[in-house]
């Protein structure tokens, strides 16, 4: 167990959102803000893992990396990376796993929507996509952080027979991914989901969402070409 008071996180009340411009891929801005997470080309695994080696599994949105963390416990032969936008959190993520030297969980600053070119193609087994903000309001809706496009570069990295796990407790927001799993076509998807099939560590979200009596939606989706 992880001895979190040893971390105080730097935001008594941390922010939900960010700002706006962070939530559109970097061709969109006409003008970068500092705060902006730079699309990254390639990265040195060695200053990442452990072992040198590349990730196996991302889990996008990381947040806090409560998942991210128990995932990497439970599996310590797997590399797990964590995706993340707000800037602060990753600081924080990256300073408990280097002071508990957690040596196959790592956690880089950026935006998913310009893409992960710095993942190889058909190298990663596992992708988890795990309650992210809905943005519920239709104007909105193109600040989500999963689109067709990026669903091409996770179709990109992920090896034949790998898994994507999408879960949400917005009904609308689960619809949106069976409309996008359904238009690009490209993965078989299951929404009827048991323990047993799913089988990963819960998110605070998903435990409170049970603490709660909240419904929430499962998909799990497979590259099967």
């Amino acid at each position: 167990m992880i001895d979190f008071t040893k971390y105080p996180f730097p935001e008594r009340r941390p922010r939900h959102h960010i700002a706006a411009a962070q939530y559109f891929p970097i061709s969109q801005l006409k003008v970068v803000p500092n705060s902006y997470p730079k699309p990254i080309e390639k990265v040195d695994w060695q200053k990442i893992f452990g072992n040198g080696k590349a990730p196996n599994c991302l889990d996008i949105g990381c947040g806090r990396g409560k998942f991210l963390l128990d995932y990497a416990f439970a599996n310590p032969e797997i590399n797990i990376l964590g995706l993340e936008i707000k800037k602060n959190v990753v600081e924080w993520l990256e300073s408990v796993i280097v002071g508990e030297r957690i040596q196959n969980a790592g956690v880089l600053w950026v935006n998913v929507l310009n893409g992960l070119q710095f993942i190889e193609n058909s190298s990663i087994s596992a992708i988890f996509f795990l309650f992210p903000d809905p943005w519920p309001k239709a104007r909105h809706h193109k600040r989500r952080a999963i689109n067709i496009e990026v669903l091409n570069e996770l179709h990109r990295v992920a090896k034949n027979n790998s898994s994507i796990f999408f879960a949400t407790d917005i009904s609308d927001m689960h619809l949106y991914h069976l409309q996008l799993l359904t238009e690009f076509g490209k993965f078989k998807f299951d929404e009827n989901i048991n323990e047993e099939y799913w089988n990963i560590p819960k998110t605070n979200k998903q435990t409170s969402c049970e603490r709660r009596g909240v419904p929430y939606y499962r998909i799990i989706a497979r590259k099967v070409e």
